[in-house]
């Protein structure tokens, strides 16, 4: 990393965890928050997690893919005192070196009610910021030590918007990347997916829509499909609010996007483990607008087995269905029938903005300012 001038408001490092599309997501709206606060900040990170960090708001973006721990500690530890806070998006090992280095330490956490045990440096921040969900705020309430820094947060998303129906349909494949999968895998489950998407488009429509489609730039690389591009979180939002209906895994950051956006949602199978949790959750509250997952394939997967073991299952349940004709017909019909009754009324997600609000990212970084200046106390 090389040396910064110095900056007038305060300075922040941002770092994301490689798991999913929602911490990549969560930096780059916090970064464009911070800086509208006249932070100076920079990110460091690795892998798909720099597909949407841009500069600015960034002054610098530190590539941490393939390095080892010692030399990431070391890098820390030289630039600690560079920066008044270190922030990451639920990169728990990263918080865990920032606080060896020196470095005072913010976690934001989308997954507060999911995790068996949080990790022991969520309790050694300066401020734990939980995005509100189903659970979050009894959790945090039977742990004093995590509740004497927690703020509870709204979503981190924009102000609930008007859905304005096109005709193309929306398939998010964001979030495919994690430790545990090759990027081949997330590969084979974007093209398993957005093949099924298009097959099914006559059957679920008089007049088939066009696809468009969101990836990573390797899976897009890979698929090298025109239909098929890597956009800032912003343009995913637009696409969302003017599609006829969209095709996303059931990640949290996808729920609260729908939600945002008002636009009807086929929740595909599962790629992570927290995706069938999320999905039953949806359902049970009448958030769900329609839900695929492996079950309904003849292809159950444990969701409590231990997550490599999970996501091990479910890509033999990609490549066991890319491989077989039955299956992919199968898959074809099941989205054209649930396809065919999202609309004309928006998605049943938008009541989560209701139940839990929204425009935590301006909540999340004022807290972040407060106390990177060493001002007030965490409260919720």
């Amino acid at each position: 990393m090389a040396d910064l001038l110095p900056a007038p408001g305060p300075r922040l490092l941002l770092n994301a965890q490689a798991f999913g599309f929602g911490p990549a997501a969560a930096a780059a709206v916090l970064a464009e928050e911070l800086a509208l606060l006249g932070c100076a900040i920079d990110y460091v990170g690795e892998g798909h997690t720099l597909d949407l960090q841009r500069t600015p708001p960034y002054r610098a973006i530190h590539d941490w893919t393939d390095l080892p721990e010692d030399q990431r500690l070391a890098q820390l530890r030289r630039r600690a005192p560079h920066y008044d806070l270190f922030v990451t998006a639920m990169d728990f090992p990263a918080a865990a070196l920032a606080r060896r280095a020196g470095l005072d330490v913010a976690v934001y956490d989308a997954l507060t009610w999911f995790w068996p045990e949080i990790p022991a440096v969520a309790r050694d921040t300066v401020v734990y910021l939980a995005q509100d969900f189903f659970g979050v705020r009894e959790r945090i309430a039977a742990d004093p030590a995590l509740r004497s820094r927690a703020l509870v947060v709204p979503p981190l998303i924009p102000p609930r918007r008007t859905w304005r129906p096109g005709r193309h349909v929306l398939v998010n494949l964001g979030g495919l990347h994690n430790p545990y999968w090759q990027t081949s895998d997330a590969v084979a489950y974007a093209r398993l997916m957005l093949e099924a998407v298009r097959a099914a488009q006559p059957a679920a429509q008089p007049v088939a829509r066009p696809v468009v489609a969101t990836a990573s730039r390797r899976v897009a690389a890979e698929l090298a499909d025109p239909a098929v591009g890597t956009y800032g979180h912003a343009d995913v939002l637009d696409l969302m609010g003017s599609a006829a209906y969209a095709c996303m895994t059931p990640g949290l950051g996808h729920i609260y996007d729908a939600a945002a956006t008002g636009v009807p949602t086929l929740w595909l199978p599962s790629v992570n483990e927290t995706h069938p949790a999320q999905a039953r959750r949806l359902a049970a509250h009448g958030y769900c607008d329609a839900h695929l997952d492996w079950a309904d394939l003849g292809q159950a997967i444990d969701s409590a087995a231990p997550t490599p073991d999970f996501l091990a299952a479910v890509g033999a349940a990609v490549r066991r269905t890319s491989a077989t004709p039955a299956l992919r017909d199968l898959l074809t019909a099941r989205i054209a029938k649930s396809a065919a009754g999202l609309g004309p009324a928006p998605s049943r997600a938008r009541a989560l903005t209701d139940r839990f609000g929204h425009g935590g990212t301006r909540r999340a970084a004022a807290a972040l300012v407060r106390r990177a200046t060493g001002q007030g106390e965490t409260d919720d």
